[in-house]
Formats: C-alpha cells, sequence, structure tokens
C-alpha cells in the first residue's frame, strides 16, 4: 500500500494504476449507496452486492488514479465480459489500499462509528479542513492517510508538547488496568 492510496494492478492485460483519494470515496459512496469499508467488508465476506458496485471501485480507482474519464468508463464497460472472482479481488484491493495507506507509519486516532450502510460522515472531514485553512479541492485530493497524518502534523504543531498516541499495547495494558483485571501491578506497568 501506498500513502498516497495508489495501486498497480493488472487489468485484462495491462498495468494501470487505480487511486481513491477521499473525493472518489465520497463519489463511490453516493453511487453505490454504502460506504467503502462496507464495500470492501462485503467483497472479503462474500455478502451480496452488485457488480456494478465492483465496475464503480474499478472506474473510479482508474479515474483517481490518472485515467482520462472517456478512458475510463470504456475500460468499466469491457469489465462485463471478464471472469467476476478477479475483478472482485482487485476492487477489494483498490478499496483497501484507498483506505488503509501504509502500514509501516500509523497516523491519527480511530475513527468514530460509521453512519447505517457503512458511510462515512465526509462533512466531518470538510469541516476538519476548513478548521485548518485547508481547500476542499486539496482534501478531495488526499488518501485517507495523507489527511490523517495532515491533521496530525497540524495538531503537532499548535501544541509540541502534546504526547504521542498510545501504542495499542499500551491501551490495552490501560484497559485492563482500568478494569481492575489480575495480572497487572497496581503501578501500571506492563506484567
Amino acid at each position: 500500500m501506498s500513502r498516497d492510496g495508489h495501486i498497480d494492478l493488472d487489468l485484462d492485460g495491462a498495468t494501470h494504476r487505480f487511486r481513491l483519494a477521499i473525493g472518489d470515496l465520497e463519489a463511490l459512496q453516493e453511487a453505490t449507496g454504502a460506504g467503502p469499508a462496507d464495500l470492501l467488508h462485503g467483497f472479503h465476506a462474500g455478502r451480496r452486492y452488485r457488480f456494478r458496485d465492483v465496475r464503480d471501485v474499478l472506474r473510479l480507482g482508474l479515474i483517481g488514479g490518472g485515467t482520462p474519464v472517456p478512458q475510463a468508463h470504456a475500460i468499466a464497460r469491457s469489465l462485463d465480459g471478464l471472469p467476476c472472482i478477479p475483478l472482485i479481488a482487485k476492487a477489494a484491493l483498490v478499496l483497501a489500499a484507498g483506505l488503509e495507506g501504509t502500514e509501516d507509519e500509523r497516523v491519527g486516532r480511530p475513527a468514530g462509528a460509521a453512519g447505517p450502510g457503512g458511510r462515512i460522515a465526509f462533512a466531518a472531514f470538510y469541516g476538519a479542513a476548513a478548521a485548518m485553512g485547508l481547500p476542499a479541492a486539496d482534501l478531495r485530493a488526499m488518501s485517507l492517510w495523507q489527511l490523517a497524518a495532515y491533521i496530525d502534523g497540524f495538531n503537532r504543531a499548535r501544541d509540541a508538547q502534546a504526547a504521542d498516541a498510545p501504542t495499542p499495547q499500551e491501551e490495552d495494558a490501560l484497559w485492563a488496568w482500568l478494569q481492575g483485571l489480575p495480572g497487572l501491578p497496581d503501578d501500571g506497568s506492563a506484567a
């Protein structure tokens, strides 16, 4: 995965760049009526979805990856004759790249609960961008990872003394301590 959310995949004998930036994820949510994470989960779990959803993920991913719009639409129309399972796998990879970003750097904090159908509340993104002076067009061009890194940097610049977010191990230890679970000393240090 990459920081800007792109992934290069073979599609019908040609390598294409796919990318779902925030604006593309918003367009995907509008086109499918489902949140991107819900679509990804559906592809992985084999839940009911429409082939149109697979086609929309790949079409918008191509556009986000730099393929001209008319060409992306033509490629999407040509998918109907291809084997379905590999296309579902590619759509899942495109979604995962757009939602996850890079694995080697953890940024941001976990988001709140998704709305119905796993839908993302994009209004909060625009509100955060406005508070930071980030133009909406720049926000829409970012990957989720880039936005999280931008917010982290903004917050650190405002409060350089702010503590780093706790690691997953520290969160687990704190939760266990708060619950009074056995196995942890009273001083909160790891057992």
